[in-house]
């Protein structure tokens, strides 16, 4: 039997990725690099045309709002220009289409000749005024 003999441990050697495999991945995430480097630029771009396209067309607007302000105030001052200027000229005759008031006038009224009879009328106690008509 062997008993005697003495245990021996093994032995562990730790065997991590070849070099070869370590300039794979190096490989592969400078590439993943310069790739999002490469998106990202182009976004930056992207996105400054479309700021500055937004800033060209927001100057258009604006300088268009202000002609149109000025426009309207002009038109107003016309308007107001032209509602305070009275003129004290008297015109002669009514003019075509006008309307005018005429006095009133009563009209007349034909007389009544429904005549009550007050000796016909009945009057008893409770009845109230009973004219008997």
């Amino acid at each position: 039997m062997c008993f005697g003999g003495g245990v021996k441990s093994p032995n562990i050697v730790y065997q991590g990725p070849s070099d070869d495999d370590l300039a794979k991945n190096q490989a592969a995430l400078d590439e993943y690099e310069a790739r999002i480097t490469q998106q990202q630029s182009d976004f930056d771009t992207q996105l400054q045309a479309q700021i500055d396209a937004a800033n060209t067309e927001t100057a258009a607007l604006q300088d268009r709002l202000e002609k149109e302000s000025l426009a309207a105030q002009a038109a107003i001052a016309a308007q107001q220009t032209g509602a305070y200027a009275a003129s004290a000229q008297m015109s002669e005759g009514t003019p075509e289409g006008a309307q005018t008031t005429a006095a009133v006038t009563k009209k007349k009224k034909p007389k009544s000749n429904l005549k009550i009879n007050r000796a016909g009328l009945v009057a008893s106690a409770g009845a109230g005024t009973n004219y008997g008509v």
